[in-house]
C-alpha cells in the first residue's frame, strides 16, 4: 500500500509541476485529469491510514473531508496536496450525480431533502464551523459511492467542452469526453 501511495504522490507532484497558465486551467480535460489524480491519492490515503474520507462538491470547487470519529464530525481533509478547497476558474462548473443501485435514482438538487437535519454531520474549516454531509464517501476498505461528475465550460464559451470523470464502487476511475465544438 505505502507504494501505491508513494507512486501517487510522485504523479500529483507531476501534474502539479505543469506549468500554471491560464488557458491550462480553462481547460475542462485538464481540470477533470487533476480531480481524477486527487480522488486517486484520497482513494490510496484511505485504504493505507484506515480513515474515511468524503467528498463535497458545489457549483465549480470541491473539498475532501474526513471522518473524525471522536468528535463525530466531518473535518477539512489535510493530507497533502487534497488539504484545501479546490476552486475552478469561473468559465468551468460542476455537476454530479451518484449513479448504481438506489443511490442512481436520487437526482443531485434533490439529494439532502431525506437527511434530516439532527442527522447531518459538521466540518470544520479553519475554526469556521458549517453544516454539511458530503454525498460521495471514500471508505478505507477501498469503496467509492459510484458517482458521475461532469465538467463543463460555459455556454458563452467558443471551445465549450465536457469531460466525465465517472467513479465505480471499486474506485476505478474512467475520463469520457462528452463533446467539443
Amino acid at each position: 500500500m505505502l507504494v501505491v501511495l508513494l507512486i501517487g504522490l510522485a504523479s500529483l507532484a507531476v501534474v502539479m509541476t505543469f506549468p500554471n497558465t491560464l488557458s491550462t486551467e480553462n481547460n475542462a480535460r485538464w481540470q477533470a485529469q487533476r480531480f481524477a489524480t486527487l480522488l486517486q491519492l484520497a482513494e490510496d490515503e484511505a485504504l493505507i491510514s484506515g480513515n474515511e474520507l468524503g467528498l463535497v462538491i458545489e457549483k465549480n470547487s470541491y473539498q475532501f473531508a474526513v471522518y473524525d470519529y471522536s468528535k463525530q464530525r466531518w473535518l477539512a481533509a489535510r493530507v497533502g496536496e487534497i488539504e484545501e478547497k479546490v476552486e475552478l476558474p469561473e468559465l468551468i462548473r460542476l455537476e454530479y450525480s451518484l449513479s448504481d443501485s438506489v443511490w442512481g435514482e436520487i437526482s443531485s438538487s434533490d439529494q439532502d431533502s431525506f437527511i434530516e437535519e439532527s442527522e447531518r454531520v459538521d466540518i470544520e474549516d479553519d475554526n469556521k464551523l458549517k453544516t454539511l454531509n458530503p454525498p460521495i464517501y471514500v471508505m478505507s476498505s477501498g469503496e467509492v459511492s459510484p458517482f458521475s461528475l461532469v465538467f463543463s465550460k460555459a455556454d458563452n464559451d467558443p471551445e465549450k467542452q465536457s469531460i466525465t470523470v465517472s467513479v465505480s464502487m471499486n474506485g476505478a476511475i474512467s475520463l469520457t469526453e462528452l463533446s467539443k465544438e
